[in-house]
C-alpha cells in the first residue's frame, strides 16, 4: 500500500499536480507537522499499533486530518486505506462535497481474522460503508473489477495477478481490448512450495499457462526461467522482458567502506536483507546464511533491513545462535538503502521460487565456487595487503562502450580504465610512478562492419574452445548436482566444498615479513 500511494503522489507530482499524503505516524515519528520530502508533503496523525502485527500502524481519526485536508485545499479524495483513517476521510470529503476514490488493495478483513480473532464482520461493514459512499471503487475483486472495466472501457489492460485476474484476459478478448499478462515467476515453482508434488505441479502449471497464452495477447515474462515454462507447452506469443533497476540511484559507485566496517563488526563478508518479515517471505533462509558460512570457515555479518512479524522470532534465534545479526528496522530513507546494498558483499533475495533464471543443478554448484573464489582472494589480499580493485565498484561496467565485441572482456577502453584505477589505487599507498594512464584509446574504436564481422571470423574459436571445456564441466557439475539432489544427500556437497574451501584457507602460505620494503610498479599509458 505504501510503496503505491508513493508512485501514486509521485506521479501526480510529475503532471503539475500538488499532492498531500496523511498517513499514520511510526512510533517514534512527530505528528501533525507536514515532512517536505520528495515527491511532496507528508502530515502524520497518531496511530496506534495493530495487536498481533505492531509494525502496521492503525490511524486515529482527529482535527488534524480535517485542518490538512482543508489547509490543502484538495480537489480531490483518494483513500488508500479505507478503514479507520478512511472513514474519517470519506465522511469529510462528503462533507466538502469533494469527490473521492476508494482503492480496495489489503483485505483488512482477513487482517482482523489472522491477527485480532475477530471483528471480520465488523470491519466488512466499515469497508462496504466507505467503498459505497465513494464516487469510485477501485478494487481486484471481480464483480467490482468487472463494472469497472465496462465503465472505463480502457484501449490497453496489463495484468500482473496470474490466479485472480486471469478471467479479465477473457473480458479483454470478448471486449476486442489488447491484453497483456506479466509473470515474474514460475506456476509450478509456486505451487510447489504449496506442497503440491512436482509432477502435479507442473502439469497444473502447463494447463494454466496455455489457458493464460490463449486469453492475453501477449506474455511479458520478466525472468528466463518463466519465459522457459510457457515455451515448453508451445505458447509463442511470450515476450521476455527483464526488470529495470533505478541506476541513478542504486549504483556500485555508492559502496562505502566506513558504512562496510561499522556493519562488519569484525567480520569478513557481508550480507544484506532487505525485506518485510512476514512468513511469505521466507526471512528465516537469510539466517541460515551465516550460520553455513561459519561452517565453512567464512565470517560474515547480516543486516537486515526490513520489519514484521518474525522478526521477534528471527532476533531470538540470531541470539541463540550467535549469529552476527543487526537488525535495522525498516528503512525509510532510500539513498541509506542504496548505499547499504552497494557496501554489501552479496544481498539476499529468499523467497519461495525460483526467480533468477539459472536451474538448480547449476545455480548450486555455481554459488559453491564463487563463494570459495571469493573467499580465498579476500584472504590473500588481506594477508599480504594487496591492492585491491573491486571492478564491480566502478562504472566502467555500466558503460557498453568499454568492453569488446563479445560483451564478455573489457576492450581497449576498459582495460585503460581498470590500468587507471589501479594506477589511482597505487598512487594511495605510495609506489606508483609515471603518469596516469590515459582513459581514451590511441587508435580509432573498431567501425560497426568491423564488430558485426568479428564474430564470424576470429570470434568463432571461443565458442568451439568452451564446448570443450566450459560446457562439459558445466553438465558435470549439473549432473553430479541432480544425482545427490535426487538421493537427498545435496549436504555432502556442500560440506565438501567446506572441507576444500577451508584447506585452501589454511594451505595458504603466512605472510612474508615486508618490512622496510616499499613496492614499486611502474604503469605505462
Amino acid at each position: 500500500m505504501a510503496h503505491c500511494t508513493l508512485q501514486t503522489a509521485r506521479h501526480l507530482a510529475a503532471r503539475g499536480h500538488q499532492p498531500l499524503v496523511i498517513a499514520p505516524a511510526g512510533a517514534t515519528a512527530t505528528t501533525g507537522s507536514a515532512s517536505t520530502g520528495d515527491p511532496c508533503p507528508v502530515v502524520r496523525v497518531p496511530s496506534l499499533p495493530l495487536p498481533g502485527y505492531p509494525q502496521v500502524r492503525v490511524a486515529l481519526p482527529g482535527r488534524r486530518l480535517a485542518t490538512a485536508l482543508t489547509g490543502h485545499r484538495a480537489g480531490l479524495v483518494h483513500l488508500a486505506g479505507p478503514f479507520v483513517l478512511g472513514v474519517r476521510g470519506m465522511a469529510l470529503a462528503t462533507r466538502l462535497g469533494l469527490p473521492a476514490v476508494a482503492v480496495y488493495r489489503t483485505d483488512l478483513a482477513g487482517y482482523a481474522r489472522t491477527y485480532l480473532g475477530t471483528g471480520e464482520n465488523t470491519a466488512w461493514r466499515r469497508m462496504r460503508a466507505v467503498h459505497s459512499a465513494a464516487d469510485l471503487t477501485l478494487a481486484p475483486s471481480s464483480a467490482a473489477l468487472r463494472g469497472l472495466l465496462e465503465e472505463l472501457r480502457p484501449d490497453r489492460l496489463e495484468v500482473s495477478d496470474r490466479a485472480t485476474l486471469r478471467w479479465t484476459g477473457e473480458w479483454a478478448r470478448r471486449a476486442r481490448v489488447p491484453a497483456v499478462m506479466v509473470s515474474h515467476e514460475t506456476a509450478d515453482g509456486v505451487l510447489r512450495t504449496w506442497g503440491v508434488p512436482p509432477a502435479a505441479a507442473g502439469r497444473a502449471a502447463d494447463r494454466l499457462n496455455t489457458l493464460s497464452a490463449h486469453a492475453y495477447a501477449r506474455i511479458v515474462c520478466t525472468t528466463e526461467s518463466a519465459e522457459r515454462e510457457f515455451v515448453r507447452t508451445g505458447v509463442r506469443n511470450v515476450v521476455r522482458a527483464p526488470l529495470g533497476v533505478d541506476l541513478e540511484r542504486f549504483r556500485p559507485g555508492l559502496r562505502s567502506t566506513a558504512l562496510r566496517t561499522r556493519h562488519l563488526r569484525g567480520q569478513d563478508v557481508l550480507l544484506l536483507l532487505g525485506s518485510r518479515l512476514p512468513v511469505e517471505k521466507r526471512p528465516g533462509r537469510a539466517l541460515d546464511a551465516p550460520a553455513a558460512l561459519r561452517h565453512t570457515g567464512v565470517r560474515a555479518a547480516l543486516v537486515v533491513a526490513g520489519d514484521g512479524p518474525l522478526r521477534a522470532e528471527l532476533e531470538r534465534r540470531a541470539r541463540a545462535e550467535r549469529l552476527p545479526a543487526e537488525f535495522l528496522d525498516h528503512v525509510r530513507d532510500r539513498d541509506r538503502l542504496a548505499r547499504l546494498q552497494a557496501s554489501a558483499d552479496l544481498c539476499l533475495a529468499p523467497g519461495p521460487a525460483e526467480t533468477f533464471g539459472l536451474p538448480g543443478p547449476l545455480r548450486h554448484p555455481l554459488a559453491r565456487r564463487q563463494q570459495a573464489v571469493n573467499a580465498v582472494v579476500h584472504a590473500l589480499s588481506g594477508r599480504y595487503d594487496t591492492v585491491h580493485l573491486h571492478a564491480s565498484d566502478r562504472a566502467w561496467t555500466e558503460d557498453r562502450s568499454l568492453w569488446s565485441v563479445d560483451r564478455l572482456h573489457p576492450g581497449e577502453r576498459g582495460h585503460r580504465r581498470l590500468a587507471a584505477d589501479f594506477h589511482r589505487l597505487l598512487a594511495e599507498r605510495g609506489p606508483a610512478l609515471g603518469a596516469r594512464p590515459a582513459h581514451e584509446p590511441g587508435q580509432p574504436p573498431p567501425t560497426r562492419v568491423a564488430g558485426a564481422l568479428w564474430p564470424a571470423t576470429r570470434g568463432t574459436g571461443w565458442p568451439a574452445r568452451r564446448s570443450t571445456d566450459l560446457l562439459p564441466q558445466l553438465l558435470g557439475l549439473a549432473a553430479a548436482e541432480a544425482g545427490h539432489q535426487v538421493r537427498g544427500t545435496s549436504g555432502q556437497l556442500d560440506a565438501r566444498a567446506g572441507r576444500a574451501l577451508a584447506e585452501a584457507l589454511d594451505g595458504l602460505p603466512p605472510a612474508p615479513c615486508l618490512r622496510g620494503f616499499v613496492p614499486r610498479a611502474r604503469m605505462e599509458g
